[in-house]
């Protein structure tokens, strides 16, 4: 062997050495992007007035609620939750809106967010226990029940409404379709680069060791699952324009459970303004109205 072609075999190695490391390395870096919750870090503050904090789990966390109430008697419990990395007071308008209809609306810090506590996120995996437990502490669970989520709450709703049967109606607003189709999308967007050049098997690999982290399959992290299974009717809500959660996510929910699933679509609006639309009010208490006669 001539020393060029050893210099060269070196060379080999040592990029292929690196490859893997820069791989393992992304893997780790990406699982704990993932899966680690806001607030792993944060110190909660203490509740504020007509705040409630209601402990959840198994894993343990303990959850920040407000509740609205209406003047009349309510003609059902809705329960409202946020995007991922937001808190509850992000959609207190839309608490306020449903009040002013005569709904009881219950704004949740999900784990890990806000002021509610949780080492890890799961993706709708662990969450919609604690909302049902959320209602079972709160004694609402012998009304009627349904849920506005945006988002991440959006894929969670879906997911809890598989979960509770109590659940009735599901408003969900700009959700994913599973885990593993969304994360391809958020790193295309948020490292618009080196986001496209990762292969698809690497993030799946970063996907199943952030579950290993949080302890959740991540398989089950799929709201397009969650939509066969559930008996209540489901409407979907998105923006033409997302370029955040892509419109084709909830095309794929709609199409896979068609009986439950009506999807309306709000040209000309984005990920992030769709919450304060007033089209999406309207045929969210719509909806509800049809429902809850």
């Amino acid at each position: 062997m001539t020393n060029r072609i050893r210099h060269r075999l070196v060379a080999l190695l040592v990029i292929v050495c690196a490859v893997v490391a820069l791989e393992q390395a992304f893997e780790r870096l990406g699982a704990l992007a993932l899966v680690r919750a806001p607030n792993a870090r944060r110190t909660i503050p203490p509740a504020e007035s007509g705040e409630r904090r209601i402990d959840v789990g198994p894993p343990s966390a303990t959850l920040s609620v407000s509740v609205i109430e209406p003047r009349l008697p309510p003609r059902a419990t809705i329960v409202v939750l946020h995007g991922i990395r937001d808190q509850k007071d992000f959609l207190r308008h839309v608490g306020l809106h449903l009040a002013e209809a005569g709904y009881r609306a219950v704004l949740v810090d999900s784990r890990g967010h806000g002021h509610s506590t949780g080492q890890y996120l799961t993706w709708g995996v662990q969450e919609p226990r604690d909302l049902t437990q959320v209602i079972d502490a709160l004694g609402y669970g012998d009304g009627p029940i349904g849920v506005f989520g945006e988002s991440y709450g959006a894929a969670m709703s879906i997911m809890w409404a598989a979960h509770d049967p109590r659940v009735r109606a599901v408003v969900a607003v700009a959700p994913f379709s599973s885990l593993r189709e969304i994360v391809p999308d958020w790193w295309k967007l948020n490292v618009p680069l080196i986001g496209r050049m990762i292969p698809r098997f690497v993030l799946n690999r970063s996907i199943d060791e952030g579950a290993r982290m949080a302890r959740f399959d991540p398989d089950a992290s799929s709201p397009k699952l969650a939509a066969t299974r559930s008996r209540a009717p489901i409407l979907i809500v998105h923006g033409s324009d997302d370029n955040t959660v892509p419109y084709d996510e909830s095309v794929t929910i709609a199409r896979a459970a068609p009986a439950t699933v009506k999807l309306v679509t709000l040209d000309g609006q984005d990920h992030d303004h769709i919450a304060s639309d007033p089209r999406l009010m309207s045929l969210t208490l719509d909806f509800y109205s049809r429902v809850f006669k």
